[in-house]
């Protein structure tokens, strides 16, 4: 096992009756994959706050990780815990659980060296690992999902990223550390009584 592998049991949520819930896309998100074990019918957003929004629009379920971070620049412009209260009159939180990510990595190209990366392609909720397994002075570029830290890298954009070890793959990236945290995860539904607006 490598840096914060958990072994977790597998959760059985308390499932909402259409089995419709939003989430951050695209596909390959870890909020896609968790959507994917619990759900029969998925909505991929443009970021999480958009999923919260389209999940309150047609009276179902969202998902949204307790981890996320937004940031516009160097500066924090979002975060789960805005979302949560922004929508205290609109939404209520369903159920929480914690669940393994996907396998994250510090990926570059093929002939890249990340103790060389003179940037690095994150989703800000992973600047812990970036941090670690990256050099202190590569320029940070931050992106609203993983699978975009990836497409940066192979389109030679960054020159390494932290991503998702089965979508850097599919890129064919170089993969240099591996491991596998655990994220706290938020399902929001409606309120219970919602009046509907015509």
């Amino acid at each position: 096992m490598g840096r914060g592998d958990l072994h977790l049991p597998q959760r059985t949520l308390d499932r909402p009756r259409d089995g419709v819930v939003a989430t951050l896309g695209p596909e390959g998100t870890d909020a896609h994959a968790e959507a994917l074990r619990h759900f029969g019918q998925i909505v991929l957003t443009d970021t999480f706050d958009a999923a919260v929004r389209s999940a309150y629009e047609s009276d179902t379920y969202a998902l949204v990780a307790a981890g996320f971070v937004e940031r516009t620049g160097h500066d924090v412009s979002d975060m789960w815990v805005n979302i949560h209260f922004r929508n205290l009159d609109r939404m209520h939180l369903h159920d929480v659980w914690v669940s393994p990510t996907k396998q994250m990595c510090l990926a570059t190209r093929r002939t890249g060296n990340p103790d060389t990366a003179r940037s690095i392609a994150l989703h800000p909720a992973t600047q812990v690992f970036a941090d670690a397994f990256a050099p202190a002075g590569a320029r940070r570029q931050y992106v609203d999902a993983k699978p975009v830290a990836v497409q940066l890298v192979a389109e030679g954009q960054a020159d390494c990223c932290i991503g998702s070890v089965d979508i850097a793959e599919r890129h064919g990236l170089r993969i240099h550390q591996v491991f596998q945290p655990t994220m706290v995860w938020c399902l929001y539904g409606p309120l219970p009584n919602r009046q509907k607006t015509q």
